[in-house]
């Protein structure tokens, strides 16, 4: 299941930045339909990682929801992101969390739930 939840996290970035690249060029046709398979990635990566926290993490269940709730933060920080840069607000705060959130989630996973 892990395999699946952090192949579901790579497609969710790719499709993220796919977006912003669409936002850039303008192009909110494509954008729209990029939009609808990421929120459905999003869907994946929760289900994915729900699973994972209910299975595997037994013993370590404060760590592996302190994870859950940064990758959850991670979901909500993309969303402003792309929701602000197609209305052309700024979205430098939230580049910022992002990048400490991305940084956290994976010192959770790899170094401290191992």
């Amino acid at each position: 299941m892990i395999h699946a939840h952090v192949s579901a996290w790579f497609v969710t970035l790719i499709l993220f930045f796919v977006a912003l690249f669409l936002i850039r060029a303008g192009k909110k046709k494509p954008l729209k339909i990029v939009q609808m398979v990421l929120r459905l990635f999003y869907l994946l990566v929760l289900g994915t990682g729900l699973h994972l926290l209910a299975a595997a993490y037994q013993f370590k269940v404060l760590e592996a929801n302190i994870k859950g709730l940064i990758g959850l933060w991670i979901i909500f920080l993309m969303e402003f992101i792309l929701t602000r840069g197609g209305k052309g607000k700024p979205t430098k705060v939230f580049w910022i969390q992002l990048v400490i959130a991305l940084i956290l989630v994976f010192y959770f996973g790899y170094v401290v739930l191992g």
